[in-house]
């Protein structure tokens, strides 16, 4: 059904047995012998705490009455930290992007550049047209580019929650952004890569000069600085609704919720730590899997 906004989940003691959705103007419960959560890191957790399944604390403060007090259900947030960025002014008219703007993309081992051995823990990106947060000001279109940098695997871990128990209630998100030593040494490692590369002789004919964060920004003060105004999130939130057996963990190995039968949650949140790349390939692989092996199964 298109155009349905789910409201909450039902249950049937410790069975989920459907959902309730706004559909047409009318809210109409639907009823399955197996329900499949597939809404997202953000929607999956917030649909999971609308209907009572979360942290105790934060469902009372969201005036959700709590059915089952599930602690990870929201947390480990966490996406590939993204800087935006290195951005230079073009001594010639930057034309538009065939490739979404990503001209290029390496990932690579800051501490190992020379031999390429090592675990990718940067990533590195050319984009054909000014990319920074909306703490800058933005350059016009065509006349300058920018050398993203991020970190793969960052440690800082955030939360989600709802802030009321409505479908229009906004979501409290936050991504805890640069919270551990390792992600804001790595985030400076890669800003500093970014500007490396931004100023080699090949790129001179296109180089006029460096705008963000601007040649004069080298000391560590306002280098920090600069990087708590850049940092913006890859779009590759994962882990909310994390799979696992130990505490923490909201579903089993198999994807089902922790104390429920008839609920599996199927997408980018119960990825327990991010992947070196963009998430889209795990999602696949973990949506095939659960298909042929667990779904196909239970559905005969």
């Amino acid at each position: 059904m298109s155009d349905a906004r789910v409201q909450e989940l039902t249950f049937s003691g410790t069975r989920v047995s459907g959902v309730t959705a706004h559909i047409g103007g009318r809210l109409t419960t639907l009823s399955a012998g197996l329900t499949i959560l597939c809404a997202g890191a953000i929607a999956s957790p917030l649909l999971l705490m609308r209907s009572g399944v979360g942290p105790a604390e934060r469902l009372e403060r969201a005036g959700i009455v709590c059915r089952s007090h599930h602690p990870g259900v929201g947390d480990n947030l966490h996406d590939h930290l993204l800087t935006a960025g290195n951005v230079y002014r073009s001594k010639q008219p930057v034309p538009p992007s065939r490739l979404q703007h990503s001209e290029s993309l390496t990932y690579l081992s800051s501490e190992d550049l020379t031999r390429g051995s090592g675990v990718p823990d940067v990533v590195l990106g050319c984009v054909a047209a000014a990319a920074m947060t909306e703490c800058f000001e933005r350059p016009a279109a065509g006349t300058a580019f920018t050398l993203l940098s991020g970190v793969t695997h960052p440690t800082s871990r955030g939360y989600l929650a709802p802030s009321g128990p409505g479908l229009d209630d906004p979501p409290l998100i936050d991504p805890a952004y640069l919270t551990t030593d390792h992600d804001r040494r790595l985030v400076r490692q890669a800003l500093d890569l970014a500007r490396m590369i931004g100023h080699q002789p090949a790129l001179a004919p296109w180089r006029a000069e460096e705008i963000y964060p601007g040649i004069d920004c080298r000391s560590d003060a306002s280098l920090d600085a600069f990087l708590q105004r850049a940092v913006m999130t890859h779009h590759h939130p994962v882990g909310t609704c994390r799979m696992g057996l130990g505490a923490g963990s909201v579903v089993d190995p198999e994807l089902k919720l922790h104390g429920f039968e008839g609920l599996h949650v199927v997408d980018a949140s119960v990825i327990p730590a991010i992947t070196s790349g963009p998430v889209h390939a795990a999602v696949l692989a973990i949506a095939e899997t659960f298909a042929a092996e667990i779904a196909g199964p239970l559905l005969a």
